[in-house]
């Protein structure tokens, strides 16, 4: 989980619980804090009077009074329009732009404004808006007039364009002495700008009025210099998925902590999807696949992974579905192999230990390509080499999904009526597969009439007889066709 807290700039730092990491305060300098644009009407009505100054002057007045009083961090620039041509509607200026801080000019500037043209109201803002694109921090945009739009027939309809775009700015409308049918678009364009209205009927009211525009802009700035710190915690979770049919075969997993080798959890319990919390950092998992008869579990690593404090780390295994035919279910194998192709350190043998219940029951694995492969090797009753035999490769697994092995084509020999034979070889011409060699027991011929396993293809097989040192081929080319187990008379 993430602990929120608020922290003011004034501490400088916070103890948290042993579970949470220690985070630094954010300092004002790096906080995002909200910007000014005034915009000034410089129309030529702004000549009319209002008690004994004229509309501009008080302007002036109470704008150099109010400057001053925003907090420094507030950067602010300064647009007016009609102040330098009559009768132009392109009459606007941005005199400074977006995020400056030169706050003498700017009131050096509003001192220098002499009315003089008509009301591009949403020209002006247009101009002024195309500036603050991009910009994260919001935009307070002031606009104090004294009039209507003279040149635009829907300003509010393209201050709502603007609003619309996503550029990032709050609009606020002070009317300045206006009349009621002024006062009625001017509040439209504040509403459409996503900011408030005033009226100002003189100087004092004007002053009022922008009083509240800079305490609401104050406000924004003691919440930019607030940073809220998200702490994360220590602990994290490990998300383990095994394919249904898979679960069969595993008796448990054990999550191994990396850095000190530490078993930190065994589930024994298994579930299609479990979720395991654990302190942050890597961890191996390991799972314990089940043998017969209550022999130790044959465990294989199956890999590290992170655990990052407040997130979920998933694992996502596949399954290996072994299809046998029923012919072939009791062929005398001592151990079943799976190794990882990928991985040479990959390496899971199941022994048979006189129950191969387990042998060809699913196995969930990591994503990677696989090999399934047999030994004959039993040790107290034959003496078959322990070689493996590759019953498919390159077998893909892929998370949440089953890959099938079909297993369904093999060789038995008929035991001859009289001829005691050693043993026999069985081999691929093209050395792709095997050989596979059955040897005896000393006390009797036990396995050698059993079917085995053996993949379609063409071999050459040699038989053993005892009394003799050579072996005695009895067949150079035969063929084993999938889904076929030939059932093969020596001739003897």
């Amino acid at each position: 989980m993430l602990l929120t807290r608020i922290l003011s700039c004034g501490m400088y730092s916070v103890l948290i619980s042993l579970s949470l990491i220690a985070c630094s305060q954010v300092s004002a300098a790096s906080a995002s804090f909200p910007e000014m644009m005034l915009v000034l009407d410089g129309s030529g009505s702004m000549w009319g009077k209002i008690d004994d100054k004229t509309k501009i002057e008080a302007a002036q007045e109470v704008i150099t009074e109010i400057i001053p009083s925003l907090p420094s961090e507030v950067k602010i620039g300064l647009a007016a329009y009609g102040h330098n041509r009559k009768g132009d509607c392109g009459d606007i200026e941005i005199i400074l732009p977006p995020g400056s801080s030169d706050r003498q000019k700017l009131l050096s500037e509003v001192m220098g404004i002499s009315p003089k043209g008509k009301t591009p109201i949403a020209d002006s803002l247009h101009q002024v808006t195309d500036l603050l694109k991009g910009n994260e921090a919001e935009t307070t945009i002031v606009l104090v007039s004294d009039g209507v739009e003279t040149c635009d027939p829907d300003p509010c309809g393209a201050v709502r364009a603007m609003k619309q775009s996503g550029i990032n700015f709050a609009l606020h409308v002070v009317g300045f002495a206006v009349n009621k049918q002024q006062d009625e678009q001017l509040a439209c364009l504040a509403t459409e700008g996503g900011g408030e209205y005033f009226t100002a009927a003189d100087g004092s009211a004007l002053l009022a009025a922008l009083k509240q525009v800079q305490e609401a802009v104050t406000r924004k700035v003691e919440t930019a210099k607030t940073s809220t710190v998200k702490a994360a915690t220590a602990l994290g979770k490990l998300q383990i998925a095994i394919p249904e049919q898979g679960l069969v075969s595993l008796n448990g997993l054990k999550l191994k902590r990396v850095s000190d080798g530490k078993v930190v959890k065994t589930v024994e319990k298994l579930q299609a999807d479990s979720l395991h919390p654990l302190l942050k950092g890597e961890y191996e998992l390991i799972a314990g696949f089940a043998n017969s008869n209550y022999k130790p579990d044959s465990e294989v690593s199956f890999g590290t992974w992170e655990v990052k404090g407040g997130e979920t780390t998933s694992i996502e295994l596949g399954v290996m579905v072994v299809n046998i035919a029923d012919t072939l279910q009791e062929v005398p194998a001592g151990a079943v192999i799976i190794r990882n192709v990928e991985k040479p350190d990959f390496l899971l043998t199941i022994p048979a230990n006189d129950n191969p219940y387990y042998f060809y029951r699913p196995k969930p694995l990591p994503p990677g390509t696989y090999s399934f492969a047999v030994h004959y090797k039993y040790d107290y009753k034959y003496k078959t080499p322990v070689t493996e035999l590759v019953l498919a490769d390159q077998v893909q697994i892929i998370a949440n999904k089953a890959a099938t092995i079909t297993l369904d084509s093999g060789l038995r020999l008929q035991k001859p009526p009289s001829i005691e034979a050693a043993g026999f070889r069985l081999s691929n011409p093209d050395g792709e597969w095997g050989p596979l060699e059955i040897l005896p027991a000393h006390n009797g011929d036990y396995p050698l009439w059993h079917p085995y396993i053996v993949p379609p293809g063409n071999y050459s097989l040699d038989l053993l007889i005892d009394g003799m040192d050579e072996p005695l081929p009895v067949a150079e080319s035969l063929t084993i066709e999938a889904g076929e187990l030939l059932e093969f008379d020596t001739g003897l």
